[in-house]
């Protein structure tokens, strides 16, 4: 088994542990043994990460409301380069 094949199991392996010709690639490659123990220690400082919670609903709106501010003040900036384009201005 090469590296490549090794590599194309890898679901397979992490879930079942593999058989026993991923085992023996695993004992004699040192790049892939080295990327399931990679791969092992993500998984398991994932499962430590806590759940992030909402923020409350007054963030959302203070969002919303930032982006309604900016959304109309885009629009304004829009319309006055339009203008200028049918006055023919190009450069502002």
């Amino acid at each position: 088994m090469n590296c490549a094949e090794f590599q194309e199991a890898l679901p397979y392996i992490i879930d079942s542990g593999g058989d026993a010709e991923h085992k023996a690639h695993l004992r004699s490659c040192l790049v892939c043994s080295d990327l399931v123990a990679d791969l092992k220690y993500i998984a398991d400082q994932a499962k430590l990460l806590v759940p992030m919670e909402d923020p409350p609903k007054r963030v959302w709106t203070g969002i919303q409301r930032s982006l309604e501010r900016e959304g109309s003040r885009a629009a304004g900036h829009r319309g006055r380069i339009l203008k200028f384009r049918r006055a023919g201005i190009w450069s502002l």
